[in-house]
């Protein structure tokens, strides 16, 4: 039996030690990526501990916000907003930092696998070392508070409608003092109802799908994303109450 040849032998040897490497990189991507998550603190972790689903790029919405739900559910479009007595609404002023009890005790860690990188989405300092300090407003709808909607909104909704589209007002909102350009909010489940009479009274025939659609429900919230889940079924994210130097100032601070 002939003698398998020497540079077959070494070039397994060297595909095998390639695998070997390959594989190690590997684990520690992995890993890397692992423990940024658990780590982590970001601004839809703060949007979770309000019941609401992730962040997105949304100018300023406040509760009493009236949005046109698309068939897919893909696209929301704001038609009006209420127009409501402050009475009816509820605003609290959020200044708080947002910490994660594992980067907190470990920030080596964070500093290792977030590669110096800083996260300052909705924050006046930052992520450091599992820490994000939030400031805001949270706005939330009374259940009491009237439907009413100007005129030319009640058209929108009617037109909207006959095209299948779900009419929804936002019931609580979460806006970030230094980027308002995302929010985080929640519909009231059941939409606004429209009437016959506002259809004729805008020169319109309530549709066969506006009829339909009615019976829907809204959309509660967008879906929670799976790393802030995970971090929430860890108990891992704490809250601590700022003091607010403006409430300070005037003697009425609020906590949250």
């Amino acid at each position: 039996m002939s003698a398998v040849p020497s540079n077959e032998t070494g070039r397994k040897t060297m595909l095998k030690r390639v695998a070997m490497v390959l594989s190690v990189l590997a684990v520690l991507l992995v890993s890397a990526f692992l423990v940024n998550k658990v780590t982590a603190v970001t601004l839809d972790d703060v949007a979770y501990h309000f019941s609401l689903g992730r962040t997105k790029a949304t100018v300023g919405v406040s509760g009493g916000d009236i949005y046109a739900i698309s068939p897919d559910g893909l696209a929301e479009t704001k038609l009006c907003s209420l127009k409501l007595q402050e009475d009816f609404v509820t605003r609290v002023k959020v200044e708080a930092r947002f910490t994660n009890a594992i980067g907190d005790t470990l920030p080596f860690l964070v500093n290792w696998v977030s590669l110096g990188s800083e996260d300052s989405l909705g924050t006046t300092e930052g992520f450091k070392a599992g820490n994000l300090h939030f400031s805001g407003e949270f706005t939330e709808l009374q259940p009491d508070a009237p439907m009413g909607a100007p005129a030319d909104c009640e058209r929108k909704m009617a037109e909207f409608m006959n095209r299948r589209h779900r009419i929804c007002m936002v019931r609580s909102s979460l806006i970030p003092t230094e980027n308002g350009v995302f929010s985080a909010y929640r519909f009231d489940q059941l939409q606004m109802w429209l009437p016959e009479s506002i259809f004729e009274m805008n020169g319109l025939v309530k549709s066969d799908a506006a009829h339909e659609v009615q019976t829907q429900s809204c959309p509660l919230s967008s879906a929670v994303p799976w790393d802030v889940a995970f971090r929430k079924s860890l108990r891992v994210i704490n809250m601590e109450n700022l003091p607010d130097e403006d409430a300070e100032e005037k003697g009425t601070d609020k906590e949250v």
